[in-house]
């Protein structure tokens, strides 16, 4: 429903010029420039096909400087009437919001918007004129630096509102001369040099092609659908197939002509089409569209066929497909026609999603993760509008509260910052079934009591229900996921070990399910591993990181990767005292959470960076600081108080603070921790240009370089951590000023006696980079040989 920030989202109200190919429109961004200046409320209004999408995305395009927080783009077509709720959520997931407390969206999203100045693009409102009016209403009144550019064929009735009407393209004089530089011209030129190759506008056809474009108003969407039939006709006798009319009437009559040329397959499959809200597959197509007029082996022909005559517009790799709004629109009226009024088409729709929904699910194998979750991601439009019919349906809620465990269990809404869509979903699937107990209600109230447990609602509000899953528990079967939430609950809400138990039967009654159940599984363990470097003794933690390490390795499961480093730096940090080496497992960990785009892990990781900094000695407290006030400030901003009710990652941040206030004075704390940090993008672009690594393996005060005048070097504060600076302590050796900080390193324990195959182990790096450092050790100090090397810096060690 909804597009990254500033990004620009397919086309769809039929203006299908690229972004870098935008044709005309000088005087419609002039107009557009001048009342977004004057009004922070504006609706561009036309008829369908005429460019309204491609206009606003050009604008935002233009101006993107003007807006220092970017423009974010909201598709509004999958959104049915009247359901506010998902429309918040577009908004939500389009403006990037922070997984937030399901229970009041729009208050999230002021509270997100406030201080941000955006453009906020809303495309294809007309539908939805009511409830849209009513969010953009609450969002500028709380929100003053916010903008909103809004499409739809008529306005939203707001006070303020600018209205800017978008006429077709320009078009030529009925008897003007060739005139390549109208608007018009420009973009069936243009498209017919990428779409019809050879073909040029000459004298000779330049009347044919003059009469086509005022036969179809200068519509974008005409045009290209002519340059579609380009392909097959001449211009001369396209025009001769069309009837004059009012530019209003163009487009559908210019579908009509296209869609009558089609073969009887082509015609079938057009009309099955239209039930689609979002991209689709080929296979999509055959399973939904496929019947004992359209058999499934002619499907691909038919569709490779409405590609040719652009009614159907396929993605650069011609994986999926769509179709533009005013061919929906006309598609539809042809499915209403047929006997069942298109009641099959839509069954099978809601079929298929559902299926591929528990295939999403139980695909799940590991080195596939990242794929399953981008389908996940294309397919949402459609698995949204599945989930809505089959709740809807009483004769089939309980297949609909099974889609929406099937989705929940993707993981999806969790790592796409979504969840409050996964509570909506369940929750509207629960109120849709009768209240008797089964494994499948009870495991989606557990879900939905993760949900809040991850949002950090409240441990009552937790227990709450959990106690509802119990109650909807059979009493002779285990349910896995009510064991799983119990099992956090225990462990994560009240740091009891006790909740490790209830976790490793979660575990177990997993995998006996069989393969489908391995993404359930590997949450599973993940949970547990975290637990055990959490509440857990040494020994358990420190085999439960490694395990779980070489799992995610084995498995390619690169999520999970994300949470084994963090659990891998916990360690490193509570039970081998290895602050410098969990932060360089922290920052490899960012950078696949960015490589990835997750939208989760980061919020868990900078309080151990922080922790694991500020155990690196004085030099690095300040940049810890910093790091402890970016948490605070994106808690907030997601709404998740881990100091309140995950107790065991409140621990960490307590651990960090303590850390931190050895080497700072309160005042110098708070002047360090003022960082401005609303979002993920912003925490992960914060570590990663930080030069944290520089702060805890050299010494140095990352935040050196952002001091302003204003700071002055501390009084003398306590000693730094003897593990970390210059004090040997357990056979450690003073930093040798000609090394360099990795080489500091290897020192420490090459003095033990280790070899490189264990240094290496210990540091995270190759045997082959060990031998590289201690080579260089040797020349910078002279030493013959290995042996020498590590005896002169006993010796250095001891005379200091």
């Amino acid at each position: 429903m909804g597009t990254s920030l500033g990004t620009a989202a397919s086309d769809q109200d039929g203006s299908i010029e690229t972004l870098d190919a935008f044709v005309g429109r000088r005087r419609q961004l002039t107009d557009l420039r001048n009342a977004m200046g004057g009004s922070r409320l504006v609706t561009l209004s036309g008829g369908p096909g005429v460019g309204k999408t491609r206009l606003a995305q050009e604008y935002a395009k233009q101006v993107k400087s003007v807006y220092e927080h970017g423009w974010a783009f909201v598709d509004l077509r999958g959104v049915p009437a009247g359901d506010t709720a998902l429309l918040e959520q577009a908004v939500a997931s389009a403006v990037r919001l922070p997984s937030q407390s399901a229970r009041d969206l729009r208050a999230s999203l002021v509270a997100f918007l406030r201080d941000r100045r955006m453009l906020l693009i809303l495309d294809n409102c007309e539908h939805l004129k009511e409830d849209v009016s009513g969010v953009v209403d609450t969002l500028l009144r709380g929100a003053p630096r916010l903008r909103v550019l809004a499409t739809s064929r008529e306005l939203l009735g707001l006070i303020g509102e600018m209205l800017i009407m978008v006429p077709p393209l320009e078009l030529p004089d009925e008897d003007e001369p060739l005139n390549p530089k109208v608007e018009a011209v420009q973009l069936l030129v243009e498209r017919a040099h990428a779409g019809v190759p050879g073909w040029k506008l000459t004298e000779q056809n330049w009347p044919a092609v003059r009469l086509i474009l005022r036969r179809v108003g200068g519509l974008p969407l005409g045009i290209e659908l002519v340059v579609g039939q380009m392909r097959s006709l001449s211009p001369e006798a396209i025009a001769a197939r069309l009837d004059r009319s009012p530019h209003q009437q163009a487009l559908n009559e210019l579908i009509g002509p296209s869609y009558k040329v089609c073969e009887p397959a082509e015609r079938l499959l057009l009309a099955a089409l239209s039930v689609f809200t979002g991209p689709f597959d080929l296979e999509a197509a055959e399973q939904v569209c496929a019947d004992e007029a359209l058999p499934e082996h002619e499907v691909a022909e038919a569709l490779a066929g409405l590609v040719d005559r652009s009614l159907v517009v396929p993605s650069p790799s011609r994986t999926h497909y769509t179709l533009l709004e005013p061919v929906v629109q006309f598609a539809g009226q042809q499915l209403q026609e047929l006997p069942d009024g298109g009641a099959a088409v839509r069954r099978r729709h809601r079929d298929h999603y559902r299926q591929v929904a528990a295939r999403h699910a139980a695909g799940w194998r590991g080195e596939n993760e990242i794929e399953i979750l981008r389908a996940v991601e294309v397919d949402m439009p459609n698995l949204r509008a599945a989930l809505g019919a089959l709740v809807a349906d009483p004769a089939c809620a309980g297949q609909g509260l099974e889609m929406a465990v099937d989705v929940a269990r993707t993981r999806w809404w969790t790592y796409s910052g979504r969840l409050p869509e996964q509570s909506l979903w369940l929750n509207r699937a629960l109120l849709a079934t009768p209240a008797a107990p089964s494994v499948l209600r009870a495991s989606a109230i557990a879900l939905d009591a993760w949900m809040m447990l991850c949002l950090g609602e409240g441990r009552e509000a937790v227990l709450r229900r959990i106690a509802d899953a119990e109650a909807m528990a059979p009493a002779d079967e285990p349910v896995a996921a009510l064991l799983f939430i119990k099992g956090a609950q225990v462990a994560l809400l009240d740091g009891d070990r006790h909740g490790m138990d209830l976790l490793r039967r979660s575990h177990r009654l997993w995998l006996s399910y069989g393969p489908d159940t391995l993404v359930d599984a590997h949450l599973t363990e993940t949970l547990l591993t975290i637990g055990s470097v959490l509440v857990e003794d040494a020994e358990q933690g420190q085999r439960a990181a490694q395990e779980f390490l070489d799992g995610c390795q084995r498995l390619g499961a690169e999520w999970g990767m994300a949470w084994a480093r963090w659990c891998q730096a916990v360690a490193l940090i509570r039970f081998d005292d290895e602050p410098r080496a969990a932060v360089r497992v922290l920052l490899e960990g960012v950078r696949g959470q960015q490589r990835i785009n997750d939208r989760w892990t980061p919020l868990f990781t900078l309080p151990v960076l922080a922790w694991a900094l500020a155990r690196c000695g004085q030099r690095s407290a300040v940049a810890a600081a910093r790091l402890l006030g970016a948490a605070d400030g994106l808690h907030r901003a997601t709404g998740i108080q881990l100091s309140r009710d995950l107790r065991v990652f409140a621990l960490v941040h307590e651990n960090a603070e303590a850390a931190v206030s050895q080497y700072l004075s309160p005042e110098r704390y708070e002047q360090a921790r003022d960082v401005r940090v609303g979002t993920v993008d912003d925490a992960v672009t914060l570590v990663l240009n930080g030069r944290y690594a520089d702060a805890a393996a050299d010494g140095k005060d990352e935040a050196a370089a952002d001091r302003t005048a204003a700071d002055k070097p501390a009084e003398r504060e306590p000693d730094p951590d003897p593990a970390c600076d210059d004090r040997p302590i357990d056979g450690a050796v003073l930093p040798h000023r000609q090394f360099t900080a990795t080489e500091n390193d290897v020192a420490r324990w090459l003095i033990q006696g280790l070899g490189n195959k264990a240094i290496a182990e210990k540091l995270y790096m190759s045997p082959r980079t060990v031998e590289s450092h201690v080579r260089n050790m040797r020349d910078k100090v002279g030493a013959a040989n290995r042996v020498e090397l590590a005896t002169r810096l006993i010796q250095r060690r001891e005379t200091h």
